[in-house]
């Protein structure tokens, strides 16, 4: 029979073992990241509640909600958290309008959506960048259409598949002519998409029809046909 101190000595390497891949284990990063929604999934109602917001300041913001928009002026109105009104002039072409790490057009911003915004920039009194916390829709629900299709006019990408980010739902794409587009996958896509996606490899090449949300990123509604080398 071993001696007490001796089957501690035989145990000791499995336990120092153990302790070494719950640390390696708690240093790796959750692969799986919940994809967060697009402007446009929040402005048409698809998307509502903790999903549609983006509350949390950074350093130097200060938030409030868009009273009126002026695009002759280029002046946005706002209504400050702390009860002050305040305008903020913009460039169409520099202002940057932010949604959940995607760029937009000053032209997505809409009366009622809760903005933060830096106070200390200044870029020759225009603001910089315009960060979305949270869009109109999240709060009243989607926009009532007038005469409008529900069905968005459509328009069409093809090209070479450069990257694919299943866990954040994206891929590029590269055209024939042009540079590479940033395609988005909806929440609400249809299963036959959504394998579509899941499957597609580096070099694919795909045809997809969509909706562009500014130069660069393209909203999918469907794959137009198969994936090929």
């Amino acid at each position: 029979m071993k001696p007490k101190q001796s089957r501690f000595i035989d145990k000791l390497p499995l336990a120092l073992f153990a302790m070494s891949l719950i640390s390696l284990t708690a240093c790796v990063p959750a692969v799986e990241q919940a994809r967060q929604p697009s402007l446009r999934e929040v402005r048409l109602g698809n998307v509502q509640g903790p999903a549609a917001e983006d509350v949390r300041l950074r350093s130097g913001e200060i938030s409030g909600e868009v009273t009126e928009i002026n695009p002759s002026r280029q002046e946005i109105q706002v209504l400050t958290d702390d009860g002050r009104r305040q305008v903020l002039r913009y460039e169409l072409q520099r202002t940057r309008v932010v949604y959940h790490g995607l760029d937009y057009s000053v032209d997505n911003l809409e009366a009622g959506d809760r903005i933060a915004f830096d106070s200390r920039s200044d870029s020759g009194g225009y603001v910089d960048t315009l960060r979305i916390q949270e869009p109109v829709q999240a709060r009243s629900g989607p926009r009532v259409a007038r005469s409008a299709p529900t069905r968005p006019k459509a328009e069409v990408v093809e090209g070479t598949v450069e990257t694919v980010d299943v866990n954040r739902g994206f891929f590029d794409v590269r055209p024939r002519a042009g540079s590479t587009v940033t395609i988005s996958v909806p929440y609400n896509a249809r299963a036959a998409d959504v394998d579509s996606f899941r499957s597609l490899r580096r070099g694919d090449v795909v045809r997809v029809e969509g909706e562009f949300v500014n130069r660069d990123n393209f909203q999918l509604l469907s794959f137009l046909s198969p994936r090929s080398r």
